[in-house]
């Protein structure tokens, strides 16, 4: 009886001493590893803090990048060394063919949504801060994180969507260094087209004063690439039955949302001080005898 319990004693022995050094060697690894990540992080946000060498929405992108990929990294990094003293690395490199085999089927997604991802960042796509709308999204949004698995879009109503990059089919960006300003009014048959195409110019003179920092220069000459000025008469059957008048203007696209919304206010307020008829929908409404 004694020896069998010397025997089950001996095969649940623990070596204390080799837990308490596999304990301090993963400990230390996992240290090492996170202090260079942050210093990394910390050494390109000085880089791009303290220089003008690209523009602040591509300094955040690769930002936003290294941050992601650094925790991908971190994490496969700390798992081979929490592994490492139970199985024989080069032994698992040998079976890698095999291996590879059988978690590239069942991670056909994850490498689709990284190459995506990847054809994202090199293709210049978007990047973070932009305004986009992906896969006919009605409500756009701005995005608030790119990296090379997923994209993180600040959606107008406040949610956080999160689409894989690989299910990205239809992106539109509405910041590629330009933006057109394109609003339109539809007033009653009854005003005089000309009467309101003078308000109308107006009206732009105001958005002009009030929008220059807003509007898009000509790197070279350094003029308007287009000031705000009347489209003019775009249609004369518009529904609600009227005339459509429309102004446009060409704006830096990070200050596309401030410069719309402020034409629409101003343009609201032009059409109520002079007190233009909008158009009213007609209906017959037959009776039968």
């Amino acid at each position: 009886m004694n020896s069998l319990f010397e025997k089950a004693s001996s095969m649940i022995e623990v070596d204390w001493g080799k837990i308490q050094d596999y304990g301090i060697s993963l400990s230390i690894t996992i240290i090492i590893t996170y202090a260079i990540v942050f210093a990394i992080r910390f050494i390109f946000h000085q880089i791009f803090k303290r220089t003008d060498i690209l523009s602040d929405k591509k300094e955040q992108t690769i930002e936003s990048v290294i941050r992601n990929t650094s925790h991908y990294i971190a994490f496969f990094i700390i798992i081979i060394a929490a592994i490492r003293p139970f199985v024989n690395i080069q032994e698992l490199l040998l079976a890698g063919g095999v291996i590879g085999i059988v978690i590239g089927f069942g991670a056909q997604k994850l490498i689709q949504d990284i190459l995506a991802g990847g054809f994202f960042l090199f293709e210049k796509q978007f990047q973070k801060g932009d305004f986009v709308h992906v896969n006919g999204e009605v409500n756009g949004g701005t995005v608030e994180e790119l990296g090379f698995r997923v994209v993180k879009i600040r959606l107008l109503n406040g949610k956080l969507m999160i689409v894989p990059n690989g299910e990205v089919r239809k992106l539109e960006n509405g910041n590629v260094e330009k933006r057109r300003v394109f609003e339109s009014v539809i007033v009653s048959f009854e005003e005089n087209p000309s009467v309101i195409k003078d308000m109308l110019m107006e009206v732009c003179d105001e958005l002009n004063q009030l929008q220059e920092d807003y509007l898009k220069k000509d790197k070279i000459t350094g003029e308007f690439v287009e000031a705000y000025q009347v489209h003019g008469l775009s249609s004369l059957d518009a529904s609600p039955l009227g005339y459509r008048f429309s102004i446009k203007a060409t704006v830096i696209d990070d200050h596309y949302l401030p410069a719309v919304q402020q034409a629409k206010e101003i343009l609201a307020q032009k059409i109520y001080d002079n007190k233009v008829k909008m158009p009213t929908q007609n209906m017959a409404i037959q009776r039968s005898k």
